[in-house]
Order: C-alpha cells, then sequence, then structure tokens
C-alpha cells in the first residue's frame, strides 16, 4: 500500500517522489485504491491554509477562493485539467469518433479547449466564493469535495471499458485487479461516508455520494456515445468538471 501511495503521489501531484517503483498489478491497484484519499490529502493542506487565511486576516471570499482553487489546480500539477481542456477540445470539434480521439491525443489546445478551461475555473472560484460566505460553510468540505472527485473517476473507470488500446488508460486498466480494486473503492465509499458524517454533523455527504454515482454512471453513457470508452484525458475532466458540480450542490444544500 505504501508503494501505491508513492505512485499516487508521482502521478497525481507535484510532490517529488524520487523513487523508482515497479508498475506490477499490485502498485497499481493500490495506486488506485488510494487516489481518493490522496485528494483528501491535498484538501486537508488546502483546508489549513484556508483556516489561517480566514482565521488571521480579513481577505475576501473571492480572493480566498481563487487562492483554494489555484491551491488544487497546482497541488495536482494541473494534470486533470489537461485531460479536460483536451476533452472540450475533442467534444466540441463535432467529429466523428475517430477524430475525436485523434484530437484527444493532439498536444495542442484549441478556441474550444481554452474557452471551457476559463468557464470551469470561473465557475469554480465563483462558486466557491459563494459557499464561503454561507455560515454554514464548513472547512471538511474542501477535503471532501476533491476526494469524492476522485472516488468519482474510480467507479467510472471500473465500470467502463477504454476507447483504445494503447494510452495510459488502457495501460493501467490492464494492470489492475479487478477483485481488489472494487473491494478498496468500495471500502473508501464506506468510510469516507462515515467520516464527512461524523466531521461535519450533518448528512449531505450521502446526497454527495448519491450524486458522484449518478455522475459515473451517465459520464459512462456519455463517454460510450462520444468517444467509445474511457481515457486518461476523460478520467481528468471527469475529476475537475465533478468538482465544479459538487460545489454547485453544497451551494444549494447547506
Amino acid at each position: 500500500m505504501t508503494n501505491g501511495l508513492l505512485l499516487a503521489l508521482q502521478f497525481f501531484s507535484i510532490l517529488p517522489i524520487h523513487k523508482e517503483i515497479p508498475m506490477t498489478k499490485k502498485t497499481v491497484t493500490a495506486m488506485f485504491v488510494v487516489f481518493p484519499w490522496l485528494g483528501a490529502l491535498i484538501g486537508f493542506v488546502l483546508s489549513i491554509v484556508y483556516y489561517l487565511l480566514h482565521t488571521y486576516t480579513d481577505i475576501s471570499p473571492l480572493l480566498l477562493s481563487f487562492i483554494l482553487i489555484s491551491g488544487y489546480v497546482i497541488c495536482s500539477g494541473g494534470l486533470h485539467l489537461d485531460g479536460y481542456v483536451d476533452t472540450s477540445d475533442a467534444y466540441f470539434s463535432y467529429r466523428d469518433k475517430k477524430k475525436r480521439l485523434e484530437i484527444l491525443d493532439d498536444p495542442r489546445t484549441g478556441a474550444f479547449g481554452a474557452i471551457s478551461l476559463v468557464f470551469l475555473i470561473l465557475a469554480k472560484i465563483f462558486f466557491l466564493a459563494e459557499l464561503l460566505e454561507k455560515p454554514s460553510f464548513y472547512w471538511i468540505w474542501l477535503i471532501a469535495v476533491p476526494f469524492l472527485s476522485r472516488l468519482c473517476m474510480s467507479i467510472y473507470f471500473i465500470c467502463t471499458r477504454t476507447s483504445k488500446e494503447k494510452g495510459l488508460a488502457h495501460f493501467f486498466k490492464q494492470h489492475l485487479h479487478m477483485k481488489y480494486w472494487l473491494i478498496g473503492t468500495a471500502c473508501s465509499m464506506i468510510a469516507g461516508g462515515a467520516l464527512f458524517i461524523w466531521l461535519s454533523g450533518t448528512w449531505t455527504i450521502l446526497l454527495l455520494l448519491f450524486m458522484i454515482v449518478l455522475a459515473a454512471l451517465i459520464y459512462k453513457w456519455w463517454s460510450l456515445q462520444q468517444f467509445s470508452g474511457s481515457s486518461g484525458d476523460l478520467l481528468g475532466a471527469l475529476i475537475e468538471g465533478m468538482e465544479a458540480v459538487l460545489w454547485i450542490v453544497l451551494l444549494l444544500c447547506i
């Protein structure tokens, strides 16, 4: 499990892990099992930033929201945003599936990707800023949202075939021990749900858990229709889009 965590930090964060870890079924499966908890770790670091700035400065909610959203992007190295941009470029090209898959592999950023990125970042900043102004806002949501968005990705990846027999997503899928991954994801959902209910003192987390399962199933249907399956870019796009959806749901519910 330790190697799985280190592998997750190597792939999905900016932390420099100077250790060569073998990409075996055991380590790749462990990496995906701990992936939601890596999101929780990032959220925990940013919740400390939130506490310090909120308590010891008179910073505005809008500026604080900008700092927090920037922190999420920086901690993940912008990896998931890159997938969101590529997915937007491919989808809004309105080409056939084959051409869309080719666009996903294109490292260049198009106009649709850039516009979608601006809208996503602004949406996150403004919705989180509105949340921060609410007296009922609790720091635990800064941890729960990145945890749940990555858990949503795991659920989606488990039940969706890859669109190509090459690429990072296909490699990971081939190196996953499905039984242990399913058990680990289920345990993360139960343990995370119980932890956030206890820390927040509300049952809102159950609604959010329902939302991520529903979103994973809808996203599966959509990605099969538009791309014939999942890919690394689509996984990253789901994480980023799900975070925005969760901020909106929290704004409406707390």
